[in-house]
């Protein structure tokens, strides 16, 4: 290009300045700005274009202020260029930078041609540059670069990967095919190629130019595979698929005995890398994903600290508020980060310089101050080795043919530069059904030149038939058994056995009572209910199922899809059954209504009983309790599941014989949906909560969710400090530090680790070591469960005393006590099944209560014919009106309980009676022929027979009078109510009663024709025609007149018979009332209206079965053990109104 064009170029640059804390550094007298220079590119394609890392420099930028030297600012001058990676423009801009704003520092560029011009300026200008990126080998060379420090990675440290996955599978011969058309993967190639070498491994090299697209594919792995099975490729994302497809066309990516290779730093959207997926959503995507299982990928590896994403999501604002790009469904990627780290360490080198009196200008001694250091930054550890460059770390991936995606199956870490670290419980799916890395060399040889592999000599026919059969034979038996396998198999799998229906789990706000109820029925369910609430505990929600109780764990999830996955894994829960673990009854998969469903225990969670003052945990105690997890995780670590990943005290539960058991395990996808929901909903405290009883390595390697068999050990380690100290885990750390800054502590790699304090530590020093091992650093240095059961055994003596037992022990010192009490609730308890019995027989038919009592139901009953009495006192109104209440009640009571004496001698049921009204009837509940209605008219003259006698107590000239009706018919009789039933009659049968009674007359029986023409059957009755009547709603109606009855049985009227029965009633009546230890209101006043009115002719009489309703509630229902704040309640009930309910 000429120079003038490079000039017209040059003027093209796009030259930004930020000047951060711009204000106080020129407001604010004797402060010094140190500039630092900002070289980087703008096209968006590349991950570390302006748009994403310059909001990390100015984050870093505000971090370094705060704690930088007072007196001193920094101030960064930004200058971006737009093409590409040419190094002319980016060292015209340096040259600016250096001259015009005569910056102390630069930081960038991140593409290795710019870079290489401009820290051969920076080491000629002697200034300190640093970058994100910089990956060539080139910068190795510090006598060419002595300025230069490297924040991201170099490829030198993926060489080093390579070497040592190629040592741990003891593979040598090794083919890198690599692509010099595309930037990265010449690098890539070329560093492989040059670096291999060094360690001992020399691998067969073809490159090729893919823009020329002259190649093929297919005869670049046949030349491969000539010599080698272990295959890199250093490839454009999009032409690895190409290979890989090619591969598996070739029969190489299934047969098992090719490994392929790759490196994908991180995800990428744009064509930087290409797309490195298998999936392109066309038709050959299930082939490439079977070919992609042949495929081990090498990542960059940083652990997420909780800081990254308030990072993150600063970046992402900051983006689009400053440079105008949104990311997207883009993440924030390392070389950001790195950017972020470059600068903050670059800030700690200045500053230390400043503090250090030593000159800024010379920048080489600046430099030295940030190599050979190591840092926890945004991006982890950052440590940075004596050449000025990033010992980053690395992990090793395969494809999980379940899931399509890859996973990591072992590390190269930074501060473990010797070797591969597998991840515990991790293996990698080898192709071709293998259960092993294949071989450096087949069995057959590269070229099947094994003389094994030849084929055999030819056999004679007969043999070859015979052999044939018998491979036939042997192979029909097998296939067949293993169909019958399989079906087994899938018909177990496929079995809904463990599905359940979400209406069928009844939660206590949920239990309804029948229609048809009993006795039985309410009282069991009261007790239910009581016995629920009393068992509520923080961390378990209760409900019923198949009439057993459950401990429900409701999911926050919308909705799942039963896969196959999902199957297998309710499969393999299903069938795990220990005595320390809570069996996993089922799962309700109800859209918005999943749950799951384990083993309910009573006491509720290992959390909730230590956090429970009043059980008293003696050091015994605490030991079983342990030694209970222990031996439950023994247990799940030799299952199908290996190991928990989630174990906390809020895990374990604890059932009525304070036997421990384990909750919540397997089930991981159910667990992974879960999580990925609460991460929206319960915030980032919530779930920085969960992680106090996670191990550092699962933090830190984002292994929250599956766990291991070290980290389950680890946070067995924590909930033994929960035991001995009955408080939540770091409790002593909560007052000054917040959550997340514990979990920052646990996760750094201080010295010793930050873990609970043990300041006055009531437990022994066994106790205290076994708890520190199972919490080391060194997850190696944990123990296995198996071992823990045998050393929490020798806490208790080396004796496997059950806890049952201890208990039992300490139970007997209550026994004869918890008799005594046993024994006086049985009798109240019988006193008071005693009194409800007394009450339901006064409030029901003897027959009704009798079903009730039994359990049984009492349904609705009709009955063709019964006869009504109906009758209510004349002038009723203006007599209460000029009494007291107090003198109604007793007049009401003193006359209803004449009645009820006088029924008691007829066939009939006292239906209710309401203020003045009385009702009767007879032929119910016990049917009677047509004897009815000759009940129903023996009574009514008798009771106006009783009437004409009585006198009222507190006006002796006043005489009642008594209007009575009467009405034969059906009528359908029933319980009615829960809370307080009555027994009632419905039908127009009782309407058309209550008619005759209201349109009679004073002293007389109005029948009706009905009653008339049973009565005219008997022939014992003399009537009278009245005529025609209008009843309300009935019309016009012919009625009668009951007159007499014709030679019937008379009572008794003279003085002498009725005093004699008046005393020999009263005698029963108190030795009753003394039975109940009772009062009434006429024994509250005096005996006289029953013992000195004798010579009046008023019949008393209480009866258990038929007494007044004011009688019985208001007044008889006052027990002497009541308080004086009950029985005042229950006088001002009978002092609101006249008229009082009947039952």
């Amino acid at each position: 290009m000429a120079p003038d064009a490079v000039a017209t170029e040059t003027t093209k640059l796009i030259t930004v300045t930020l000047i951060l804390t711009w204000h106080s550094v020129f407001s604010v007298k004797n402060v010094t700005g140190i500039k630092i220079g900002v070289l980087l590119i703008s096209d968006i394609n590349v991950p570390y274009s302006i748009q994403r890392t310059g909001p990390a420099i100015h984050i870093a930028v505000e971090k370094v202020n705060q704690n930088l030297m007072e007196g001193y600012r920094l101030v960064t001058v930004i200058r971006v260029y737009d093409n590409l990676c040419d190094a002319r423009y980016a060292s015209g801009a340096a040259a600016e930078l250096h001259f015009i704003d005569q910056v102390q520092a630069i930081v960038g560029p991140g593409c290795s041609n710019a870079l290489d011009h401009v820290a051969r300026l920076a080491a000629y200008w002697n200034i300190p540059i640093v970058t994100g990126l910089g990956e060539n080998g080139i910068f190795n060379n510090k006598t060419t670069y002595p300025t230069l420090t490297r924040f991201a990675y170099c490829q030198c440290r993926i060489r080093s990967v390579f070497a040592n996955t190629f040592t741990l599978f003891k593979w040598t011969n090794i083919a890198l095919i690599y692509d010099h058309s595309d930037g990265p993967s010449d690098i890539l190639g070329t560093t492989l190629k040059d670096g291999l070498p060094t360690s001992k491994y020399y691998p067969e090299v073809i490159g090729f130019y893919s823009e020329d697209k002259s190649y093929d594919a297919g005869k670049l792995l046949q030349e491969a595979a000539k010599n080698s099975r272990i295959i890199i490729f250093a490839l454009h994302g999009n032409l690895l698929r190409e290979f890989m497809l090619k591969a598996y066309d070739l029969g190489y990516a299934q047969s098992g005995d090719f490994v392929f290779m790759n490196v994908e730093l991180f995800p990428f959207p744009s064509g930087y890398w290409g797309n490195n997926h298998w999936a392109r959503n066309d038709s050959l995507d299930p082939i490439a994903k079977k070919a992609y299982e042949s495929l081990l990928r090498v990542s960059l590896y940083f652990p997420i600290i909780p800081e990254w994403w308030n990072f993150t999501q600063r970046c992402k604002e900051m983006s689009q508020r400053d440079w105008n790009f949104t990311y997207g469904t883009e993440e924030v990627n390392y070389f950001v980060g790195a950017f972020h780290d470059a600068v903050i360490r670059l800030g700690s080198a200045i500053n230390a310089t400043l503090a250090n009196g030593s000159d800024l200008s010379d920048g080489r001694a600046v430099t030295r101050r940030m190599w050979n250091y190591i840092s926890h930054d945004i991006t982890g550890d950052v440590i940075i080795d004596y050449k000025g460059d990033r010992n980053s770390s690395f992990a090793l991936k395969d494809l999980n043919p379940v899931t399509g995606e890859f996973e990591i199956v072992a590390y190269f870490l930074g501060d473990r530069p010797n070797g591969l670290t597998l991840v515990p419980n991790k293996s990698i799916h080898w192709p071709g059904g293998r259960t092993s890395p294949p071989p450096n060399v087949p069995f057959c040889g590269y070229q099947n030149e094994n003389p094994k592999c030849q084929p055999p000599e030819h056999l004679p026919t007969y043999m070859v038939v015979i052999i044939a059969a018998f491979a036939v034979i042997v192979l029909s038996l097998i296939v067949g058994f293993l169909v019958y396998r399989r079906i087994e198999a899938e018909r177990e799998l496929n079995s809904t056995a463990w599905r359940v229906n979400y209406c069928d789990i009844k939660f206590r706000q949920a239990i309804t009572q029948s229609a048809k109820f009993s006795l039985y029925s309410l009282a069991t369910k009261e007790s239910d209910a009581h016995s629920q609430d009393a068992t509520n505990q923080t961390f378990t929600l209760v409900g019923v199922y198949n009439g057993d109780m459950v401990a429900v764990k409701k999911l926050k999830i919308g909705k799942i899809d039963v896969t196959r996955q999902v199957l297998l894994e309710l499969k393999t829960i299903r069938s795990m059954h220990h005595e320390n673990l809570a069996s996993f009854l089922g799962a309700c998969v109800d859209p918005g209504h999943l749950c799951l469903l384990y083993e309910y225990c009573k006491k509720g969670s290992l959390q909730d009983v230590l956090l429970n003052d009043s059980i008293k945990l003696d050091w015994t105690f605490k030991v079983s309790l342990l030694k209970d997890v222990a031996k439950g995780m023994t247990y799940i670590h030799h299952s199908e599941l290996g190991c928990h990943g989630r174990l906390t005290s809020s895990n374990c539960v604890v059932d009525g014989k304070f036997n421990v058991k384990i909750t919540d395990y397997g089930l991981p996808s159910f667990r992974a949906m879960d999580n990925n929901f609460a991460d929206k909903e319960d915030g980032a405290h919530s779930e920085l909560q969960k992680l106090m009883w996670v191990a550092p390595e699962n933090i830190r390697q984002l292994k929250c969710m599956g766990g291991s068999k070290k980290g389950d050990v680890y946070s067995f380690g924590i909930i033994m400090d929960e035991v001995m100290t009955r408080s939540v885990p770091y409790d002593s750390h909560r007052a000054f530090l917040e959550v997340n800054e514990i979990i920052q502590k646990v996760c750094s790699n201080m010295t010793p680790p930050f873990r609970p304090e043990l300041l006055d530590f009531d437990a022994s020093e066994d106790y205290i070591s076994l708890m520190e091992k199972c919490w080391a650093q060194d997850p190696e240095v944990r123990p296995t469960f198996e071992n823990i059961v045998k050393i929490i055994n020798t806490f208790s003596g080396g004796k496997d005393v059950a806890l049952v037992d201890r208990l039992l022990t300490r139970l007997e010192e209550y026994t004869s006590n918890l008799e005594d009490l046993v024994q006086e609730r049985t009798q109240q308890l019988a006193q008071e099944k005693k009194k409800s019995e007394l009450l339901l027989d006064e409030i029901l038919p003897r027959e009704v209560s009798e079903k009730l009592k039994q359990g049984l139901p009492v349904d609705p009953e009709t009955y063709d014919m019964v006869t009504i009495y109906f009758s209510d006192i004349v002038g009723f109104t203006s007599l209460s009106a000029a009494s007291s209440p107090l003198e109604v009640v007793a007049l009401l009571n003193s006359l209803y309980s004449n009645f009820d004496s006088t029924i008691e001698n007829f066939d009939v049921y006292k239906v209710e009676t309401i203020g003045d009204a009385y009702m009767v009837v007879s032929g119910l509940p016990i049917r009677n022929g047509d004897n009815h209605v000759l009940n129903i008219a023996r009574l009514a003259l008798a009771l106006l027979d009783v009437v004409a006698r009585f006198i009222v107590p507190h006006k002796p000239a006043h005489k009642l009078q008594l209007r009575i009706g009467l009405h034969s018919g059906p009528v359908v009789a029933g319980v009615v109510g829960l809370k307080m039933p009555r027994y009632c009659l419905f039908g127009d049968t009782v309407n058309t009663a209550s008619r005759m009674e209201s349109n009679g007359a004073a002293q007389k029986i109005h029948i009706s024709g009905d009653s008339k023409q049973l009565l005219d059957k008997l022939g014992q009755f003399q009537t009278e025609l009245r005529g025609q009547v209008e009843l309300k709603g009935k019309g016009s109606q012919v009625t009668y007149w009951l007159l007499r009855e014709i030679d019937s049985v008379k009572f008794p009227n003279d003085g002498d018979s009725l005093k004699t029965a008046n005393n020999k009633l009263n005698v029963s009546r108190e030795s009753i009332l003394k039975e109940k230890n009772q009062l009434t209101l006429d024994d509250s006043q005096s005996n006289k209206w029953t013992n000195e009115k004798a010579n009046q002719n008023i019949l008393t009489h209480s009866n258990d079965k038929y007494s007044s309703s004011i009688f019985t509630i208001n007044v008889n229902t006052v027990s002497k053990t009541e308080s004086p704040k009950e029985n005042s309640l229950k006088s001002n009930l009978m002092k609101q109104s006249k008229i009082f309910p009947a039952k």
